[in-house]
C-alpha cells in the first residue's frame, strides 16, 4: 500500500508504518510510530490485544463494517484477532501501540470482575488523559518508569472496563447536556448551582447523577478538559504557557503548571518539547458513523 512500511512484532504479525521508538516491559511492547501522508493498511490482525493512542495527524478507521475518525488524543483499544483498516489524510499521523499480554489482561479482568473483549475508542476524559502520562512515561527511562508503566496501564483498563459496564445505561438527557455545557464552557467559572439551574434540576441530584454515570465530580470532569485544551494547544500551536492559562480557565501560570503536572506527570514546557516532533494539522473532523 501506497506509503506503507511495514515491521514485525515479537508475536510475528505485521505492523504499518515507521517505528521511531520502542521499548518492552515485562507484560507490555510499546512503540511509537509514524505513518506517510495518505498511508492505507489492508485490512489485518493483531495477535495480541492493544490500546493506540493517536498523538498528531488524522485517519480513518474501518472496524467491522463501521467506520470513525480518530483524532489527536483519541485512545483504542483492539481486541486480538479483530480485523481492521486505517487510511491515513495528508498529515500523515503518529501514534502511541501498546501490545499486551494477554495472560496480563485475562488476571486484570478476573481480579476486577471485568470484561474487556471487544474492540472501541475513547476521545477526551480520564482515559485520553491516561494515555498522555502513558506517552510521557514511555518517554522516560529511569529504574521506576516499568513499575509506573504497568501502573497506568492497569488504570486504563480499568477504565475501560467501566465506561463498558454503562455501555447499556443511558444517561437522561439533562444529564448530557450538563456535559456537552462543560465541555463548551470548561474556562467559565460556574457553580454547581448555576449548573443545576440551567439544566432544570437540584445541585445535589446533579452531582450525585454526574458522578454515578461519568465517574467524577463535575469539578473533576472541568479540570479535565482545561488540561484537554492545554494539551492540544501545547502541541499545536505557538500560543505563550500564559495564554494557555488564561484561555483553559486557570487563576494564572504557576496554578496551571502545578495542575498540569499533577495530571500529565511532566511540567507544560516539558510535554511541548517532547509532543512535537513530527505534528500535523491536527484538524477536527465529524466521524462518518459511531
Amino acid at each position: 500500500m501506497p506509503g506503507a512500511v511495514s515491521g514485525a512484532s515479537e508475536a510475528g504479525e505485521c505492523f504499518y508504518g515507521k517505528s521511531l521508538k520502542s521499548r518492552s516491559e515485562p507484560h507490555f511492547c510499546i512503540s511509537e510510530r509514524s505513518y506517510a501522508p495518505f498511508c492505507q493498511t489492508p485490512e489485518h490482525v493483531h495477535a495480541k490485544p492493544l490500546f493506540c493512542l493517536v498523538l498528531n495527524g488524522a485517519y480513518y478507521e474501518t472496524h467491522g463494517g463501521r467506520t470513525r475518525y480518530c483524532t489527536p488524543a483519541t485512545l483504542l483499544f483492539h481486541a486480538a484477532h479483530e480485523s481492521h483498516l486505517e487510511r491515513f489524510e495528508r498529515s500523515g499521523g503518529r501514534s502511541l501501540v501498546v501490545e499486551i499480554d494477554p495472560q496480563w489482561l485475562a488476571r486484570m479482568c478476573e481480579f476486577s470482575r471485568i470484561r474487556i473483549d471487544s474492540t472501541a475508542a475513547y476521545e477526551g476524559g480520564t482515559l485520553s488523559l491516561l494515555g498522555t502520562k502513558l506517552y510521557q512515561e514511555f518517554l522516560t527511562s529511569d529504574r521506576a518508569s516499568s513499575l509506573v508503566i504497568e501502573g497506568i496501564m492497569a488504570e486504563v483498563a480499568g477504565e475501560v472496563a467501566r465506561a463498558a459496564s454503562l455501555r447499556d445505561q443511558h444517561p437522561p438527557r439533562w444529564l448530557e447536556q450538563t456535559r456537552e455545557l462543560l465541555r463548551e464552557q470548561y474556562a467559565a467559572h460556574l457553580s454547581l448551582a448555576e449548573i443545576a439551574t440551567t439544566v432544570g434540576v437540584h445541585p445535589v441530584h446533579l452531582a450525585q447523577a454526574f458522578r454515578r454515570f461519568y465517574h467524577s465530580t463535575v469539578g473533576e470532569y472541568v479540570r479535565a478538559q482545561r488540561i484537554e485544551f492545554a494539551c492540544r494547544e501545547l502541541t499545536f500551536s505557538e500560543t505563550p504557557l500564559a495564554e494557555i492559562a488564561r484561555l483553559a480557565g486557570f487563576a494564572d501560570q504557576s496554578h496551571f503548571a502545578r495542575t498540569f503536572k499533577q495530571r500529565v506527570g511532566v511540567p507544560p514546557s516539558r510535554f511541548r518539547e517532547t509532543a512535537r516532533p513530527n505534528w500535523g494539522t491536527g484538524a477536527r473532523a465529524k466521524r462518518l458513523s459511531d
